[in-house]
């Protein structure tokens, strides 16, 4: 269902209120942070809807999100085996981010800071960020990209799925340098 701007300025509105009458702390987190996703505009099923004309749809929201949750099951995976630390550099399975100078990403990016930063998910990509490992969530074009990302989210499902019908659960070298290398 798809609101107008006017009827997501009002939903905006009904949360700072809320926010303001809320005397347990969660109540307000929680308003507030529903005030952000109005405000931003994010659409997923995950919430209700956003206040200006440049939503984000659910289709880019569930990209991100996958990007992220890939990005964190990857780094777990090569933190936790020393065969993959030692053949894949580290900065290969960090999340580079979004580039706020393109057109497209730069709205990828916002909904990425807004649930890491402000949702607190993706605990591994939370913690590279909040210790400085990785600097930003502004890739500044030096990262894969979105089409990379599509790339590396592709492989990664199919490579997922072969291994979850083998005996030993763990990506081959192979399949994990296939992954981070989209191109």
């Amino acid at each position: 269902m798809s609101l107008t701007v006017y009827q997501r300025q009002v939903l905006l509105n009904q949360h700072k209120i809320l926010e303001m009458l809320s005397k347990e702390i969660d109540d307000k987190e929680y308003h507030k942070m529903m005030q952000e996703v109005y405000q931003s505009g994010y659409a997923y099923d995950n919430f209700e809807h956003g206040p200006y004309k440049d939503e984000r749809s659910e289709e880019d929201c569930k990209f991100v999100y996958e990007v992220i949750n890939m990005y964190d099951d990857l780094y777990f995976y090569w933190k936790s085996n020393e065969e993959l630390k030692s053949n894949v550099d580290k900065y290969k399975v960090m999340f580079s981010g979004f580039d706020l100078n393109d057109g497209y990403e730069h709205k990828l990016y916002s909904f990425a800071k807004f649930l890491i930063k402000d949702l607190g998910k993706f605990h591994d990509t939370r913690e590279l960020l909040e210790s400085g490992e990785l600097r930003e969530l502004n890739s500044h074009g030096s990262g894969p990209g979105a089409r990379g990302y599509r790339l590396m989210l592709s492989k990664f499902k199919k490579y997922n799925d072969d291994r979850m019908k083998r005996e030993i659960k763990d990506f081959t070298i192979e399949e994990f340098e296939d992954i981070v290398n989209p191109y």
